[in-house]
């Protein structure tokens, strides 16, 4: 089956097939019907491999797998309870938002950070306002130095060039890629393991095996989910708190430096907006000129 889904697979990025209807009541659904038959048949044959190997499965593979499973249960449960992740989490908050708050870059930084895009915002609204200022005088100048010339010259423009059409793909390669979609829509990926799961299920010898083993296995796992649960919440907690700490002296400073940079950078953004202003603006009037006579 693994063979089987990669061909197809590959089929179906090779072949273009987004426009092909596979339900054109001729060929192509017939071929779209013969891999949602063939998809069935090998579902139902995975499901009965699976369900083979689970009935024949020992006491012993049930001890080893109630271990696994029962260890990493406990696991996965001690991990999530209240002595585990959540504990360590809420432990080191206020630890980290205490040194967080005590870094002495966090206020260097919100300054710097504060100056620099206060300067920027304020450049760039600056400019854009003395821009429209300095285009109205440019425009008014570029006009009235145009009057006395006129451009005849004319660019035809270029004659537009309609796409090429693409050819319609081979009809076997549309034969191929309803089958591929056919098999797709119903193949089921998970029938060997619920065969599995079955099988397990109704073997007797198993399942004891299973269930001597679990019990202990999913203690020792809750006790080590714990451990591990708490380290990694002290973990993520500390860095949280440390950064909600950080943040709020960062905020303040950014803050703080903000307002005075954005006035400075708005007077430069200003008169260098109003240049360029001007400038466009004159090219503009210029070029606007139509000269009579």
């Amino acid at each position: 089956m693994t063979r089987l889904a990669l061909v197809l697979a590959a089929l179906l990025a090779l072949v273009p097939g987004c426009e092909v209807d596979c339900l054109d009541g001729g060929a192509l659904e017939e071929s779209y019907r013969d891999g949602q038959a063939n998809a069935s048949k090998a579902n139902q044959l995975a499901l009965d491999e699976g369900y083979a190997k689970g009935r024949s499965l020992t006491r012993a593979d049930g001890e080893r797998e109630g271990t696994v499973a029962g260890y990493d249960a406990g696991f996965i449960t001690g991990y999530h309870s209240v002595r585990g992740y959540d504990a360590g989490y809420d432990d080191s908050f206020d630890v980290g938002a205490r040194d967080g708050a005590s870094d002495v870059t966090a206020c260097s930084f919100g300054s710097s950070d504060g100056a620099s895009d206060g300067d920027g915002d304020g450049f760039r609204d600056g400019h854009d306002g003395g821009w429209g200022d300095g285009w109205s005088e440019g425009y008014a100048e570029g006009a009235a130095e145009g009057e006395a010339w006129c451009d005849a010259n004319s660019v035809a423009p270029l004659a537009r060039v309609a796409p090429a059409e693409e050819e319609d793909p081979p009809s076997r390669g549309d034969l191929r890629v309803c089958y591929a979609r056919g098999y797709e829509e119903v193949e089921d990926e998970a029938a060997y393991d619920r065969g599995l799961a079955d099988g397990k299920r109704d073997n007797p010898d198993y399942q004891a095996g299973y269930r001597a083993t679990y019990p202990a296995a999913f203690d020792a796992g809750e006790d080590d989910g714990v451990s591990a649960g708490y380290e990694d919440g002290w973990s993520d907690g500390y860095a949280a708190g440390f950064g909600a700490g950080y943040a709020v002296v960062y905020g303040r400073c950014y803050n703080d430096a903000y307002p005075g940079a954005y006035d400075s950078g708005f007077s430069r953004g200003w008169e260098s907006g109003w240049a360029d202003g001007w400038s466009d603006g004159w090219s503009a009037g210029y070029d606007d000129v139509t000269c009579s006579g």
